[in-house]
């Protein structure tokens, strides 16, 4: 298979996977951008939710009520409280997020499209990239390649859309007769690890990353592996 236009099936909406154009650069970076963000919210409602972070709200409210015995001060001292753990949330994203895209989503085509065995694709739906993913060789394993960059527009996922995107990366990878498949997604992204886990892949790490109020934030390694193809081009 190769890395041209594909649909998905008929019963899904009408949507081609296809290479990379430049005239896509800004709706995969707002892209990229939507999809990070969206990942704030799920952090800081998993850190508010912990035992931890209930303990210090309690603190917090007995200190500020036996100084001040102010309940507007007591109030605003949690609301306080609670910004700085969202701000937390925050910061454990923003970093990688803006690296990236002033880095290869900066550049996407010399990145990945200007390298035989890497590549960019999105899915386009009537003209608009509502779906984004891409492969490029391991820099250490030169038989690897990594995954990343999976990301599916808000309103469009259940659709079957990611699955396919996925299938498009295997195909590729096989064609380019790399042997495994390698990517790293955060723990707490239960529908993405549901969806790599269906499509084959299998769980051989968790890296710790942050310690927030508690809470661990790890990064889980993914990888699929099978026999070497091998294809005439």
């Amino acid at each position: 298979m190769s890395s041209g236009p594909n649909t998905v099936p008929q019963s899904g909406p009408k949507v081609i996977f296809r290479g990379f154009r430049e005239a896509d650069k800004p709706r995969v970076k707002d892209l990229f951008w939507c999809g990070m963000t969206e990942h704030v919210p799920k952090l800081f409602k998993t850190l508010l939710f912990r035992r931890t972070t209930f303990s210090i709200l309690m603190i917090i409210v007995f200190l500020s009520w036996w100084f001040y015995k102010s309940v507007i001060f007591t109030v605003c001292s949690c609301l306080v409280a609670l910004l700085l753990l969202y701000i937390q949330s925050y910061a454990v994203f923003i970093n990688y997020i803006t690296y990236r895209l002033n880095t290869d989503l900066e550049d996407i085509k010399k990145t990945y499209m200007d390298e035989p065995r890497d590549h960019f694709w999105v899915a386009d739906l009537n003209g608009t990239v509502i779906g984004t993913v891409c492969l490029r060789q391991d820099k250490i394993d030169k038989t690897s390649a990594e995954l990343f960059t999976m990301s599916v527009a808000k309103g469009y996922r259940r659709l079957g859309i990611g699955s396919r995107l996925v299938d498009v990366v295997k195909d590729f990878a096989k064609q380019k007769n790399y042997s495994k498949i390698i990517l790293q997604t955060g723990s707490f992204r239960y529908a993405a690890r549901r969806l790599y886990e269906r499509k084959g892949f299998k769980l051989i790490n968790m890296e710790k990353c942050y310690t927030i109020s508690g809470y661990t934030y790890c990064l889980a390694d993914y990888s699929l592996q099978w026999p070497i193809f091998v294809t005439h081009e």
